[in-house]
């Protein structure tokens, strides 16, 4: 599902990750955050960017969509969790499009309020960059591989097979008979092995 979990004090610059070294270690294995600006309000990082209150400060970002199905760790930003397990379609694991559409109605509402909103999953640079291609793809009516693109010039990409057969679906959907569906594929993977390699699932 997902749902809004607002800070207490949201003034406390420090975000607080968990207590436990062995939780520490498990579920934030960067050693570094990782953050990148893609759009004028939208950013994407790696879960500890997440967890890491000068990052979040530095880059001047007021909300997290959390798409990582992690643990509600303490944190003081306030933040949209979006359980995936909830989204999941059959074998494929792809998410379905009312998740998307939540986001991208919770996006345009930041936007419009002027606030910066850090998107992020549990790997970093898969889910999470392709929630944002996708926006982009609905939102500003760019095409699959010029989202690919845009958000792949600022940020570190793995996206995997499942989220790659998601964006064509979307692409399909959006451009009806103009899409060679096996062109398109062939296409965006030469595009992820040209640049990073192809994850699977």
């Amino acid at each position: 599902g997902l749902v809004w979990l607002q800070s207490p004090k949201p003034q406390t610059l420090m975000a607080r990750p968990p207590d436990s070294k062995l939780k520490e270690s498990a579920h934030f294995p960067f050693t570094v955050p990782i953050i990148a600006q893609i759009t004028d309000y939208i950013y994407l990082g790696n879960l500890n960017a997440a967890y890491s209150g000068r990052a979040l400060c530095t880059n001047g970002i007021d909300n997290i969509i959390d798409m990582s199905s992690l643990p509600r760790f303490r944190h003081n930003w306030s933040r949209l969790r979006v359980d995936t397990q909830a989204f999941l379609h059959g074998n494929r694991h792809e998410i379905r499009q009312p998740c998307f559409l939540v986001i991208n109605e919770c996006i345009e509402a930041l936007m419009e309020k002027g606030k910066r909103v850090l998107i992020h999953c549990r790997d970093g640079y898969s889910l999470g960059p392709t929630c944002v291609i996708q926006y982009l793809m609905v939102k500003h009516s760019m095409r699959l591989l010029a989202a690919y693109e845009l958000v792949r010039a600022r940020y570190p990409l793995k996206i995997q097979e499942c989220h790659q057969d998601l964006l064509v679906g979307l692409e399909m959907s959006l451009q009806p008979g103009g899409v060679n569906t096996a062109c398109l594929k062939h296409s965006l993977c030469r595009h992820l092995w040209c640049h990073v390699g192809l994850v699977t699932a």
